[in-house]
């Protein structure tokens, strides 16, 4: 592992195979102690900024850490600019108020009965039967379903966002095709939601004006396909993640099984320690200076969260699990105007499987637990075997 640590803090490449959710720890924290951001030789060239006051600098400085060349790097030759992300204003200010209304308080309050019913039918099968694989079984399938709740996508449709999204990541560094795929599956969407007037979010969408014009089919998929993704994506595998962490804690899991105020700070904490998202990347648009470094315009920078996350600097006992922190910022959601949309929606998910879990036997592990970074950043479990009860 040492030799692989030492090549990935000289030349950091998030999609060398050994940069594992094992081998980060060890990189980022590498990183951090350099103090100040680290270029690398990879793809072409690129800096990284490993503390958590760079990092949060220039999450919030989008006029210097520009999304408009694209967040995700390298990319397919054929991948289009997902939104609002990978935009700058006054594109990304466009996209975010026609996303917004899905997934702002009120809508989320709205929905929240149903998320909870939800929860419900996905949790206590499993609990009744007494063992399950979480991940095939409830953190891909709830997000999916609250996903189609909220949005308006189809049953059939929430069946293959989960394979398009793994096609998605696996060809996307590669330079492979994966968009043809993706676009065919929104374009029915599309074309089912202007058949047919359903009262959802999409219905209305497809039928939004912009000063005076019609939202394009091609605004409708790059808003469409970071629904779908980003929709499921970060609240599975944070999902995922904390529930492995209370299978191998048991004071925690009886904790919050008796503590329902308690549940939101856990689910911060588990996007802390464990971010879904290592890192996005930027392009500078001028010469700026981070610490005491110089970096060029039109440099491309990672900004590693996974690493900022743990930043002794900004967080007591970093490495640690603990419910007490209060106001103390994680990165994993973002900062300023990329802030995540759906970071209520998320959350919201998260506790109603919690709620449920208080009611169940103890919960401990029935087997291995495989971990690893889907295109180089996005921290996935492949499985997560429990059992409940003795």
């Amino acid at each position: 592992m040492s030799g692989a640590v030492d090549r990935l803090v000289a030349r950091f490449d998030h999609h060398d195979p050994e940069f594992t959710p094992e081998v980060a720890v060890a990189v980022h924290r590498r990183l951090r102690e350099v103090g100040e951001p680290v270029h690398s030789a990879a793809h072409g060239g690129l800096w990284v900024l490993a503390r958590y006051r760079h990092v949060f600098d220039a999450l919030k400085d989008h006029g210097t850490f520009s999304s408009a060349q694209g967040v995700f790097f390298p990319r397919g030759a054929d991948q289009p600019r997902f939104a609002p992300l990978e935009y700058d204003p006054p594109e990304h200010t466009a996209f975010r108020s026609l996303m917004r209304p899905a997934l702002a308080a009120a809508a989320v309050r709205a929905v929240e009965p149903r998320i909870d019913r939800l929860a419900a039918e996905v949790v206590r099968p499993l609990v009744a039967r007494g063992s399950a694989d979480l991940v095939a079984e409830l953190t891909t399938t709830l997000p999916l379903a609250v996903l189609a709740t909220t949005i308006g996508f189809s049953d059939a449709a929430r069946g293959e966002i989960l394979e398009l999204t793994r096609t998605t990541w696996s060809r996307m560094a590669t330079g492979g095709q994966f968009w043809p795929q993706f676009a065919a599956l929104l374009d029915a969407e599309i074309a089912r939601a202007r058949r047919d007037h359903d009262g959802t979010y999409l219905a209305e969408l497809v039928r939004t004006e912009v000063d005076g014009a019609p939202v394009t089919d091609e605004q409708l998929r790059v808003m469409l396909v970071a629904f779908a993704i980003a929709g499921h994506e970060t609240t599975m595998n944070t999902t995922g993640h904390l529930l492995w962490r209370l299978a191998q804690d048991p004071d925690l899991a009886a904790r919050l099984a008796r503590d329902p105020g308690a549940r939101p700070a856990a689910v911060d904490e588990s996007l802390r320690l464990d971010a879904p998202v290592d890192h996005g990347s930027r392009v500078t648009t001028r010469e700026v200076e981070v610490g005491r470094t110089t970096i060029p315009t039109g440099s491309r920078v990672l900004l590693a969260v996974g690493a900022a996350n743990r930043d002794p600097e900004r967080f007591d006992d970093p490495e640690a699990f603990r419910l007490d922190r209060g106001p103390a910022r994680h990165l994993s959601l973002g900062q300023g105007i990329h802030f995540c949309l759906g970071a209520q929606l998320g959350r919201r998910q998260i506790v109603a499987v919690l709620d449920e879990l208080a009611a169940a036997p103890p919960m401990t592990l029935d087997g291995p637990v495989r971990r690893h970074y889907a295109n180089g950043r996005h921290l996935n479990l492949a499985a997560l075997p429990v059992r409940w009860g003795a």
